[in-house]
């Protein structure tokens, strides 16, 4: 069977070799488990799990679907920042946002303008012709692998315990995916409440190694 380019187009585009993947935030993470709530990788998993399916996880694979199905994606980009729960998750998303434009505007010549990352990469993928449900699913499954990495560097988790924690999770990123078809903004809620309170913790928190 043949590979299809634009499916390698967008696994480089979920590559920690991105420019995307080179950033130090850990989501809240850092906060979580420097105050005990994550202490092993059964709480890391049910942690992103919870992420995954009631707060960060689907609210951006929502937006990502609106801003593929978007002409113009800048209207969704103010609501998505409205949407955010903390100051360092807009950062979080702005940088990485700004960073895959950067690059995305000089090799594949897409003159994008400044989005948050989840806007930015599902306009890009409607620009370049790529699939939206396989976007959507790798999107998810590289905020898993970037957030288990930060986890790893936080904590004596170990490589090994930490990879079970994202083929664990694989079928749950594949749930949201399904799940978020046909969303609009009217579906869109947050009820990851912990998380969201680590992400405001780590605002002030010092010393850290994370920038979120």
């Amino acid at each position: 069977m043949a590979i299809d380019a634009k499916l390698l187009t967008l696994t480089q585009w979920m590559s920690p070799a991105f420019p995307t993947g080179a950033f130090a935030f850990s989501h809240g993470l850092e906060a979580a488990i420097h105050d005990g709530w994550i202490a092993d990788a059964q709480g890391l998993e049910e942690w992103l799990r919870d992420c995954l399916t009631d707060g960060t996880g689907r609210s951006d694979a929502i937006f990502l679907r609106l801003a593929f199905a978007a002409p113009d994606p800048r209207e969704l980009d103010a609501q998505a920042r409205a949407f955010a729960t903390a100051c360092e998750r807009v950062r979080e998303a702005d940088r990485q946002g700004a960073a895959f434009v950067r690059t995305a505007n000089a090799v594949w010549d897409l003159a994008l303008p400044d989005l948050l990352l989840p806007i930015a990469l599902g306009h890009a993928a409607r620009r370049v012709g790529l699939d939206v449900e396989a976007t959507v699913g790798l999107y998810l499954q590289a905020m898993v692998t970037n957030l288990v990495s930060a986890a790893l560097r936080l904590s004596p988790l170990g490589q090994t315990a930490g990879q079970r924690v994202v083929l664990n999770l694989q079928d749950t990123c594949m749930s949201v995916a399904n799940e978020t078809r046909g969303a609009t903004l009217d579906d869109l809620v947050g009820n990851a409440f912990l998380s969201d309170i680590a992400a405001m913790r780590h605002e002030t928190q010092q010393p850290r190694l994370f920038q979120s």
